[in-house]
């Protein structure tokens, strides 16, 4: 069933492969701007430093915006080759072309990279910040499962992320990764939900939040249009917890 339902997604991640071209051949020509704008730039005249600096700035602006539309379509493409390395039927044409799709990624985020040196801009790091001494597994977790409340998404995931990479064993894991899951879901990327929903059923099979995972992920596959996938992911959900909360919510989804 699971490798069925991955293939689906992989086919539904295949019909966006020409959106993902024209996203990359879009921002490749708008990174080609920046580059003129940016030679332009230091060709003006020491003595108009203060003229070159405002420029500078504007293209930094431009870069931290280039910065967020190239994360979005790396977590696509990751989302793609993720779901290709485990579907063996994957045909050599599509994986050479997802492989290609790859570099191109890869070569644009050198571009913006060198854009950003020269204009002294630097991209705020995904990576979660250094525990402070003494901080437990639970205390990051609270704080951003707080911020998660407020609305504070970015500050959330960092915190949840730091819960997963650096406290893996930790009680809070679980949930911390179950949370990543729910963020992207509110954000309405449900393909890289999916994903981080399947971690949590896959890293902590024990965990509480299996059952509320597969839910979501039911509900994930139900937004973007595959109610087949939807419908396999709720009826492994009542096979498997059918005790549960989730699973009386899943059993009304299934009978509309």
């Amino acid at each position: 069933m699971k490798l069925k339902v991955v293939a689906c997604l992989l086919a539904g991640l295949s019909l966006s492969g020409c959106a993902l071209q024209k996203d990359y051949v879009a921002m490749n020509g708008r990174i080609t701007l920046l580059e003129e704008e940016l030679r332009q730039s230091q060709s003006v005249s020491k003595g108009m430093e203060e003229s070159v600096t405002s420029k500078n700035v504007r293209l930094a602006n431009k870069l931290e915006k280039l910065d967020e539309e190239l994360r979005v379509i790396r977590g696509d493409m990751e989302a793609a080759l993720h779901h290709s390395s485990q579907v063996s039927t994957q045909s050599a044409d599509s994986e050479a072309a997802l492989a290609a799709m790859q570099a191109g990624i890869d070569a644009l985020a050198a571009k913006i990279a060198r854009l950003e040196t020269f204009t002294g801009y630097e991209p705020s790091s995904d990576k979660p910040r250094q525990q402070t001494e003494g901080a437990t597994a639970e205390n990051t977790y609270l704080e951003a499962k707080k911020a998660f409340d407020a609305g504070d998404m970015d500050t959330a995931k960092k915190g949840f992320a730091t819960v997963v990479e650096t406290h893996k064993t930790s009680d809070s894991a679980d949930n911390a990764q179950f949370w990543i899951g729910e963020i992207y879901y509110r954000e309405k990327w449900f393909q890289k939900a999916i994903l981080e929903y399947q971690k949590v059923i896959e890293n902590y099979p024990d965990g509480n939040k299996v059952p509320a995972a597969f839910l979501k992920q039911g509900l994930a596959f139900e937004a973007l249009g595959e109610t087949e996938n939807a419908h396999l992911i709720l009826g492994e959900l009542l096979r498997k917890y059918p005790d549960t909360a989730e699973a009386s919510i899943a059993r009304k989804k299934l009978e509309q």
